[in-house]
């Protein structure tokens, strides 16, 4: 369909190859078009542009790869299963529900709190422009200390990166910690997994709810509301 024109114009020239970006809105400005259709998007040569993009003949194979996609049978996901992101602190697999999760980024400078920083506060760091509490799993889960996984070497790279998490309701506030390693989010069915055995080290014990295997590792699911209310009372004193 065409676009109609404004009365008294007169009929759009040949189209410049990305004019817009030249000599339109995003360019200098400098199109006498502007002073008709105020914006590119008004203008018939990007229309054309545009139907031109959406008219070109598909690229080889790619309406079959579609068509095998499309009818490969829809994946029905189990109800009983739950998502969770899988990672490591120290020689430890943990893992939490996705939906405490905020935001998974690199590690970056650690800001010591003086008179504060001891024990499980590791200090702030800074998030989005935002200095969020840091503390430290290693300490919480009573488990074997590693060299700090939030002082970044830029001429060493890492898989160590800083977790962003908070409850579910948003109340609380958000939290810090930094993890060795990040496996990514995993699909667990409820039914596969089991108690935490009294063998376990009781600051490990009593902040998971359940273990589980994966890839031939035993994964502790972290009780998130309990981890971060104690976190909340941990700092408060």
């Amino acid at each position: 369909m065409s676009i109609p024109q404004p009365p008294g114009t007169e009929i759009v020239r040949a189209p410049i190859e990305e004019c817009w970006r030249r000599i339109g809105v995003t360019g200098d400005r400098s199109c006498p078009e502007l002073e008709i259709y105020v914006h590119c998007r008004n203008c018939p040569v990007l229309a054309e542009a545009a139907r031109t993009f959406f008219d070109r003949e598909a690229p080889e194979g790619y309406l079959e790869a579609w068509s095998r996609i499309l009818e490969e049978p829809e994946v029905i996901a189990d109800p009983d299963a739950t998502s969770v992101l899988v990672f490591r602190v120290g020689r430890e697999w943990m893992a939490l529900p996705t939906g405490t999760l905020v935001e998974i980024t690199t590690l970056r400078p650690l800001h010591r709190v003086p008179h504060r920083t001891a024990g499980a506060l590791e200090g702030l760091v800074n998030i989005r422009g935002q200095l969020q509490l840091c503390v430290s799993l290693h300490t919480i889960l009573g488990l074997e200390e590693l060299p700090p996984t939030v002082q970044p070497d830029a001429e060493a790279p890492t898989a160590a990166r800083l977790l962003v998490v908070e409850r579910a309701d948003g109340a609380g506030g958000r939290w810090v910690f930094g993890v060795d390693e990040v496996a990514g989010v995993q699909q667990v069915v409820r039914s596969t997994m089991r108690s935490v055995p009294s063998t376990v080290s009781q600051s490990n014990a009593r902040m998971c709810q359940a273990l589980f295997d994966w890839q031939d590792r035993t994964v502790g699911l972290i009780d998130d509301a309990r981890l971060l209310d104690g976190l909340a009372e941990l700092i408060a004193h």
